[in-house]
């Protein structure tokens, strides 16, 4: 051994041997951590959004101070970048939180080789409160002008009520439920299936946290022409069988809408729908089916169509005594009375169905002598007779009185020298309904008890016929 420490050629090649053994370890130990340390760095994340666990959302409602995070994290680049959407992740466990204002912490995972420097907020008030539910009515707002001439109608929805669901503070605010539906250049019904409705405040901001339940509606908004509606009156064609009469005609509607300009709606005060008597053959009910047209410069008529029921009885006649005549129209400066007949009432014998015929009495009778234009003298004045639906003048009759129109300052009197020979003795004067003169007459009978005044219409027989609708006249028998 000793002869070889003593050779040079010996120590050359363990020198060289050593350094060779001292190179390498410097380079093994320190080149990767060099490497290493070369790789690190750091990254600040911003607006990681803070995702709630255990929560129970059907009983409460959260809200936090803060709804995203800041983090600071260090490690390798790639590691860094790795699927940061989904990798990097803050929760807070609501599991346990109870109602009212918490401070709970926050809980992080990052990506494998990745580590916290910080995070900001470390923890976040939480307010937790009771969900309540409401019911809404849902209003529909209607956007647009229709096409020219239309007009919209009411909206319709379906449901037309939703429920709201809000903690109890926020559930206070709501105002209403609302959803819009466009009608521009509409000319017929607007649906909209699926209208999406909002809650709303009172100064009309939206409340994004209400669960509306459903969260859509059907709606239908009516887009027509002007309308109004207009009363429904019975006019007739044909005759019913010689011994027949009506006794009640009834109408499955009132009335009924018609639609067209507003001009044109001015002019239409009532509708009539024409029945065929003709149709009928006997005693009994029958329903007759009307079809209904729009009137000259209407455009459309709802319904289109309408069932009467018409009622057919057979004749029957009654005579009723003592019905008072009432004078109108006198010219002012006169006077008028009764001198013929001289009861100052009249007999007139009536036909119509048996049941209506029972339940009249002679206040259901008007007899009214129209005195216009006429001057002072005797004047024989047909009678215009007013009677209720259905009822008409029997045999032809044309009752008519005697009249005499005189000045009061005049030495002549009525009850003097009557017309009709005599003495009949006038009642106080009373004011007539027009004209500015007097009339004698009687006092009302009390004989049985007043009912509706009909308004009258003329009949072929010189009389006044009253009813709602226009009765034809009955056939002689």
């Amino acid at each position: 051994m000793d002869k070889w420490m003593n050779n040079n050629n010996f120590n050359k090649i363990l020198a060289l041997a050593f350094s060779i053994i001292l190179w390498a370890m410097v380079h093994i130990d320190s080149a990767p951590t060099a490497q290493s340390t070369a790789r690190l760095e750091s990254k600040i994340i911003e607006n990681i959004p803070i995702q709630m666990t255990g929560q129970d959302d059907d009983k409460y409602e959260y809200s936090m101070d803060a709804d995203s995070v800041t983090m600071e994290v260090m490690g390798k680049r790639s590691d860094i970048t790795y699927m940061f959407s989904d990798a990097y992740k803050v929760t807070i466990d609501l599991s346990k939180a109870e109602p009212g204002t918490s401070e709970i912490p926050l809980k992080y995972s990052l990506p494998r080789g990745v580590e916290l420097i910080s995070i900001t907020p470390k923890e976040v008030h939480v307010h937790i409160e009771q969900r309540i539910t409401k019911s809404f009515p849902v209003t529909v707002v209607a956007k647009g002008i229709p096409a020219q001439g239309y007009q919209p109608g009411t909206p319709v929805a379906d449901p037309g009520a939703v429920k709201v669901t809000l903690g109890a503070s926020e559930m206070a605010r709501v105002a209403k439920v609302q959803g819009t539906v466009e009608l521009n250049g509409a000319n017929e019904t607007v649906t909209e299936k699926r209208m999406k409705l909002t809650a709303y405040d009172a100064n009309g901001k939206e409340i994004k946290d209400a669960v509306i339940e459903p969260a859509t509606v059907s709606v239908e908004v009516p887009v027509t022409l002007p309308y109004k509606s207009v009363p429904l009156k019975i006019g007739y064609t044909g005759s019913l069988p010689d011994s027949l009469v009506l006794s009640k005609v009834t109408p499955e509607v009132d009335s009924v809408v018609i639609y067209g300009q507003e001009a044109a709606l001015a002019s239409v005060a009532s509708y009539e729908a024409t029945i065929d008597l003709d149709s009928i053959n006997g005693a009994g009910t029958s329903t007759l089916k009307v079809d209904l047209k729009p009137p000259d410069g209407i455009q459309d008529i709802a319904p289109q169509s309408v069932n009467v029921t018409v009622v057919a009885s057979e004749m029957a006649e009654r005579t009723f005594q003592d019905i008072p005549i009432t004078l109108e129209g006198v010219r002012s400066g006169l006077s008028a009375s009764v001198t013929s007949p001289a009861e100052r009432t009249i007999s007139l014998t009536l036909s119509g169905a048996s049941p209506l015929l029972n339940q009249l009495n002679k206040d259901d009778i008007k007899a009214v002598a129209d005195l216009s234009g006429l001057s002072a003298g005797n004047h024989v004045v047909p009678l215009q007779v007013s009677l209720p639906s259905f009822i008409e003048l029997s045999n032809e009759q044309r009752p008519s009185v005697t009249v005499q129109l005189y000045s009061p300052a005049s030495s002549a009197s009525p009850s003097a020298t009557p017309a009709s020979g005599s003495a009949a003795t006038p009642e106080p004067s009373t004011e007539p309904d027009s004209g500015g003169g007097s009339v004698d007459e009687p006092a009302a009978s009390a004989d049985n008890g007043a009912t509706e005044e009909p308004t009258p219409t003329a009949s072929p027989d010189g009389a006044v016929n009253t009813s709602e609708d226009s009765v034809p006249p009955a056939q002689a028998q």
